[in-house]
C-alpha cells in the first residue's frame, strides 16, 4: 500500500493539473510536449498571439485570452507529428471558456529530414463541378505520387497547400463546404502531411455582416483546417504560414445563391495582430544564415506586367494605406535572414519575382524571392472538362512546384499536371495556328467580336511562339535553326491553345443567350511568352531552356507541327 501512495504521489507531482493552484496565475491554456516518449525540452507553443517554450519537464503555460481558439506546437526540427490522412496533428482546438484553464498535450517523433522534399500546391478549387474530383483523383493526383515516389527516395516529403481549398459560393451553390475537403485528402489517402494557408475562397460567405467579419468569416476553417496562421521548422529550415487575405463581404450581391450574405469581396494585407506574432516567431529562429519559408495566399510582389525586367511592385491592398509602404514594412521584417522564400498562389498562374531583380522601391527585398505557383486546378478544372488540357489562365499547364531541399541548399521546379517535370515549355508553329484561325468557324466568330484581342489568322510567316511556363530573369532561352541561333523577342501575348480550350467555350456556350461575347474575354496577354521567326514553314527547329540550377530542356519541333486543344 505505501509503495502505491509514493507512485501516486510522483505522478500526482510531475502532472500540474492534478492542482489547480500549482499553474502559474493566469494561465489558461498549458501542457506537456513529448518527444520519442521523452518529455521535450525548448519547444516553441503558441496560441496565435504569443509565444512560449516548454520547460526542462516539457510543460508549457500561456496566459491566452484563447481568442484565436486554438493552440499549436511549432513541429522543431528532425521531428514530426502525427498526420491523419494527410492532416498533421500539431494543433488542438481550444474547448474551455475564456477564463478557464485548459490542458492540451502534444507528442513528437524524431526524424532525420535534414534533407527533404516539399511539393506546394494551391488553389485546388473543390467544389463538385466541371468533373473535379474525377481531375483531381486521375490527373493531379498520379502526377503527385510520381513526384512523391521519386522524392521519398531522398528523405522525408511534405506538402504546403497554399489555399483555396474550396470555393465559398459553391459552399450554398453545390453544398462543398471546407468541411468537406479534409474527406478528399482522405478519400485519395494522401500521402504525406499537408500544412495548410487560408484562401480566400475558404472563408464563410454566409456568415451575418456585423462585428469582425473577417475573423468571423474564418471561423469555420480555423475549426476544419486549423489556425490561420502558425510555424514549423523542416531539417534547418523554419516555415511560416499567414493569411493575407481580409474578407469584407461588403454589402450587395455579385451572386444571387441562397446564403451568401455579400459580394466575397477582400483585401490583401497582414493584420496587425499577425505581424505582432510573427515578431515573436521569428524572433525565436536562431539560424537566420538557413533560408526561411513564409507562405500566403495572394502574392505580395510581382514584375509589372508580370514580364520578368520590368519593374518590382507590390500586389498588397488595404483601403486608404499606400500598396508599396505595406510591402517595405513586410520585407523589412526578413532583412536580417540571408535567403527567404515567399510561396503564394491565388493568381493560377507562374509568376516567380526575384527581388534582387529590382531594390529601387523595395530595399529590403533583395534576399527575397516569390514564387508565385500556378493553381493545380487550372482554371477551376475547365479546360479539360471542354476536352482540352489542364490550362491556366496564363495558358500554361495547371501544376504544382516541387523544392529538393538538401540542408541549406534549396532548389525547384514546375511540375505540369499534364506533362510531368521533365517539360518546361510548349511550341507553337504559328504557320498552323494561322490556318486554324482562318479555317474553324467559331474562331473566326469570336474574332468579329473581340477586336482587342490577337488575330492569329493575320500573323505574319514562320512565326514561333514559345511558352516558359515558370520563366525566371535567370534562365536562358536558345532557338535554332539548322544549326543557326534566331533572334527571340520577350513580350506579353495571347495562348492561341487557351483561346481554344477557354475562351472559345466561355464566351460563346456558357455565357449563352444575352450574355453572350462578354467583354471580359475580349484581351487575354500573358508573361512567360517569347518569339522567333524561322525562315522556311518546313524546317526543324530546335529550343532549348536552362533554369537557374543549370537543368536543360531540349525539345527537337519538325514542322509543320499540328495545332488544335490537345497538342502538346
Amino acid at each position: 500500500m505505501r509503495r502505491i501512495l509514493i507512485i501516486a504521489t510522483i505522478i500526482l507531482l510531475s502532472i500540474p493539473s492534478a492542482i489547480g493552484k500549482c499553474l502559474p496565475k493566469g494561465v489558461t491554456i498549458w501542457g506537456q510536449v513529448m518527444q520519442d516518449g521523452v518529455p521535450a525540452k525548448g519547444i516553441v507553443v503558441s496560441d496565435g498571439t504569443d509565444v512560449t517554450f516548454t520547460d526542462k519537464k516539457g510543460f508549457y503555460y500561456l496566459k491566452s485570452a484563447k481568442h484565436e481558439g486554438s493552440v499549436f506546437v511549432s513541429i522543431p526540427s528532425c521531428a514530426e507529428v502525427e498526420t491523419v490522412d494527410g492532416m498533421p496533428q500539431f494543433w488542438q482546438r481550444l474547448t474551455e471558456p475564456a477564463g478557464t484553464p485548459e490542458r492540451h498535450d502534444f507528442t513528437l517523433r524524431s526524424v532525420d529530414n535534414t534533407n527533404y522534399t516539399l511539393i506546394a500546391i494551391s488553389d485546388l478549387h473543390l467544389a463538385g463541378l466541371f468533373d473535379d474530383f474525377i481531375q483531381f483523383r486521375q490527373i493531379f493526383m498520379p502526377r503527385f505520387m510520381e513526384e512523391y515516389e521519386k522524392a521519398k527516395e531522398r528523405g522525408p516529403v511534405y506538402c504546403i497547400n497554399g489555399g483555396d481549398s474550396t470555393y465559398d459560393r459553391y459552399w450554398y451553390e453545390y453544398g462543398f463546404p471546407i468541411e468537406e475537403f479534409p474527406k478528399a485528402l482522405a478519400d485519395c489517402k494522401f500521402p504525406v502531411p499537408m500544412f495548410h494557408v487560408m484562401g480566400n475562397h475558404d472563408n464563410n460567405g454566409g456568415i451575418a455582416r456585423e462585428g469582425d467579419i473577417d475573423f468571423n468569416a474564418a471561423e469555420r476553417y480555423r475549426r476544419t483546417m486549423g489556425p490561420t496562421h502558425y510555424s514549423f521548422n523542416l531539417g534547418v529550415n523554419h516555415y511560416v504560414v499567414l493569411d493575407n487575405v481580409v474578407y469584407l463581404n461588403s454589402e450587395g450581391r455579385i451572386d444571387t445563391y441562397e446564403g451568401i450574405t455579400g459580394k466575397r469581396d477582400h483585401e490583401h494585407y497582414f493584420t496587425q495582430e499577425q505581424l505582432d506574432w510573427l515578431v515573436k516567431d521569428l524572433a525565436t529562429v536562431k539560424d537566420k544564415s538557413a533560408p526561411l519559408f513564409v507562405s500566403f495566399h495572394v502574392p505580395t510582389m510581382r514584375y509589372k506586367g508580370g514580364l520578368t525586367g520590368n519593374p518590382i511592385e507590390s500586389r498588397f491592398i488595404k483601403s486608404g494605406a499606400d500598396p508599396g509602404d505595406l510591402l517595405r514594412e513586410f520585407t523589412a521584417l526578413f532583412k536580417d535572414f540571408r535567403e527567404v522564400h515567399f510561396i503564394s498562389g491565388h493568381a493560377h498562374q507562374n509568376l516567380p519575382c526575384k527581388g534582387a531583380d529590382d531594390t529601387s522601391k523595395f530595399p529590403d527585398i533583395a534576399n527575397i524571392f516569390e514564387h508565385n505557383i500556378s493553381g493545380a486546378c487550372g482554371c477551376w478544372w475547365q479546360t479539360h472538362a471542354h476536352n482540352g488540357l489542364s490550362l491556366g489562365p496564363d495558358g500554361a499547364p495547371a501544376g504544382f512546384e516541387v523544392f529538393p531541399v538538401n540542408g541549406s541548399h534549396v532548389e525547384w521546379y514546375f511540375v505540369s499536371n499534364d506533362d510531368g517535370a521533365g517539360k518546361q515549355f510548349r511550341v507553337f508553329d504559328m504557320n498552323s495556328v494561322r490556318e486554324y484561325y482562318k479555317n474553324d468557324y467559331a474562331l473566326r466568330t469570336m474574332m468579329k467580336h473581340y477586336p482587342g484581342r490577337q488575330d492569329y489568322s493575320k500573323i505574319e510567316d514562320n512565326m514561333l511562339l514559345i511558352n516558359v511556363w515558370a520563366w525566371q530573369s535567370d534562365w536562358t532561352l536558345s532557338v535554332s535553326e539548322n544549326g543557326v541561333e534566331l533572334p527571340v523577342e520577350h513580350r506579353r501575348s495571347e495562348n492561341p491553345q487557351f483561346t481554344l480550350d477557354y475562351h472559345l467555350p466561355k464566351a460563346s456556350w456558357d455565357d449563352n443567350g444575352k450574355n453572350r461575347w462578354p467583354a471580359k474575354y475580349d484581351k487575354s496577354l500573358h508573361a512567360n511568352y517569347f518569339w522567333a521567326k524561322a525562315s522556311s514553314p518546313e524546317s526543324t527547329v530546335t529550343v532549348k531552356v536552362t533554369d537557374s540550377f543549370g537543368h536543360e530542356y531540349t525539345e527537337v519541333v519538325e514542322r509543320p507541327k499540328a495545332f488544335g486543344k490537345l497538342m502538346r
